[in-house]
This record gives C-alpha cells, sequence and structure tokens, in this order.
C-alpha cells in the first residue's frame, strides 16, 4: 500500500507546485505593467517639464524685445540651428530638440518647438507650442504644452518728456 499512497501524495505535491506557479506567473505579469506604466508617465512628465521651461525660456526672450524684427533676431541668437519665417507683420521659427532636449538639426529631432510671432500696433503677440517630431510629420499633433503671450512695446519718450 506505500506505493499507492507515495504516487497520491506526490501528484498532490505537483499540482500544488504547478498552482504556484501560476499564481507567481500571473502575479509577475501585473507588477510588469505597473513598472511599465510608471517608466512612461515618468518619460512624460520629463517631457512637459522640459517643454514648459524651454516655452517660458522664449516667452522671456521675447520680452526683451523692442520690435518684432529684435524679438527675432534675438531667438536666432539663443537658438542658432532653428528655421526662421518672416514676413511684415508676423514671424515664425520652429526649433528642434532631441531625446534629451538639446537643440539639434532638423534629421535628429524628436521635439519641435514652434514660435508664432504677431506684430500689431505696440503688441506682440507669441503663440508658442512644443509637439514630439513624429507626431508632427504623422498629422496628429497633440502639443505637449503650449503657451499663449503677448509683450506690450513702450514707445520711446523725449530726453524733454521724463
Amino acid at each position: 500500500m506505500t506505493p499507492k499512497n507515495r504516487a497520491r501524495s506526490s501528484s498532490l505535491f505537483l499540482m500544488e507546485l504547478i498552482l504556484a506557479i501560476l499564481f507567481f506567473s500571473v502575479a509577475s505579469a501585473v507588477c510588469v505593467q505597473f513598472f511599465v506604466k510608471s517608466h512612461l508617465l515618468n518619460l512624460e512628465s520629463k517631457a512637459l517639464t522640459h517643454a514648459v521651461n524651454e516655452c517660458s525660456g522664449a516667452a522671456e526672450i521675447i520680452s526683451t524685445a523692442d520690435s518684432l524684427t529684435d524679438g527675432l533676431t534675438l531667438l536666432q541668437a539663443q537658438y542658432p540651428h532653428a528655421d526662421v519665417l518672416l514676413s511684415e507683420k508676423n514671424g515664425a521659427i520652429r526649433v528642434y530638440y532631441d531625446d534629451s532636449f538639446s537643440e539639434c538639426q532638423k534629421p535628429h529631432a524628436a521635439y519641435m518647438l514652434d514660435i508664432d510671432l504677431t506684430y500689431n500696433g505696440q503688441m506682440i503677440g507669441l503663440s508658442l507650442s512644443m509637439v514630439q517630431a513624429d507626431a508632427k510629420s504623422a498629422g496628429r499633433e497633440t502639443p505637449i504644452y503650449q503657451l499663449e503671450t503677448k509683450h506690450y512695446i513702450a514707445r520711446e519718450t523725449n530726453a524733454h518728456e521724463k
């Protein structure tokens, strides 16, 4: 009788072992999903932080400008690899960034900062938008961050009016 009991207990042990392996494999699959999701959230958070910093920096540069052309000149000095378009009352600059948010050439771009400037009387309107380069080319332009602001250009006064 002992061989029959031994076979019964070993099959029970084998079944218990299979259930334990199944439980741990399901638990590890759930944990891997949590780690992947947290990694993706971390990447999105870093991209948003860099986008906010770059947009705010460009807005600060424009806030020191005395005219539309002066603002474009300041932006060109700050971003030498940027593409610049200029008309009489509008200007646009596109700055390219790599994965680590360092300025780069267009072929190596992972992110793009679009800066649109409009001039109306004494006001410079500024619209900034940071998007992923591959999303822009695919036509699904969901910006990472957008900023719109205006800068008033004070008129210069004569020396006797001060």
